[in-house]
């Protein structure tokens, strides 16, 4: 199942990296997007892994919260495998104007995979809409920049302690901001 945009606010539960990771994972994202990106890793837009966004009103979001940190270890292991850059096209829920992605694939590993369904299924519950690929379509990873449309990228190398091994990365949530980031995250 993949839920559309709808209307209201909107939030997410994620993941976010360690201190260390997110400082890295956003100079490598500084340094994938080279000038003018219309969107980049910094200190309102942290790294982190969606388990699921959906549209509710606040008072959903916070029962939806409460149940996820019942049902949810505070830390999950997630692996990185790689960059990826990939266009969007106009019309994308996360990006309207269309433009070009450039993430931190994360592997769906078993522990990962079930957070995001457990996640999902909560909302689901409350009456809340997914946003974005959910379910079979679950896509973790981490958005480091969203560039122009069109915008050519030569990317360097992912730096290899990135994709060393699994890294345990902590529940957070909170309201929804522009390019699907999170300018204000609650952590578990």
């Amino acid at each position: 199942m993949t839920g559309g945009a709808g209307t209201g606010p909107a939030f997410g539960v994620v993941l976010v990296p360690p201190p260390d990771v997110a400082r890295e994972m956003t100079a490598y994202a500084r340094a994938a997007a080279g000038d003018g990106p219309v969107s980049v890793l910094g200190e309102r837009r942290p790294a982190h892994v969606t388990l699921a966004h959906a549209r509710c009103d606040a008072a959903t979001f916070a029962a939806w919260w409460d149940g996820v940190r019942a049902a949810v270890p505070a830390t999950v292991a997630v692996r990185f495998s790689g960059a990826l850059v990939a266009p969007v096209p106009p019309g994308d829920t996360y990006v309207p104007q269309g433009g070009t992605y450039v993430g931190l694939e994360a592997v769906r590993r078993p522990e990962l995979e079930l957070a995001h369904r457990v996640v999902l299924g909560l909302a689901a519950g409350l009456g809340a809409a997914p946003m974005g690929a959910v379910g079979d379509d679950f896509r973790p990873h981490v958005t480091l920049a969203v560039l122009g449309r069109g915008v050519t990228v030569t990317l360097p190398p992912v730096p290899p302690d990135l994709v060393a091994g699994p890294v345990a990365l902590r529940l957070a949530a909170g309201p929804l901001g522009e390019y699907g980031t999170f300018p204000d995250l609650r952590l578990a």
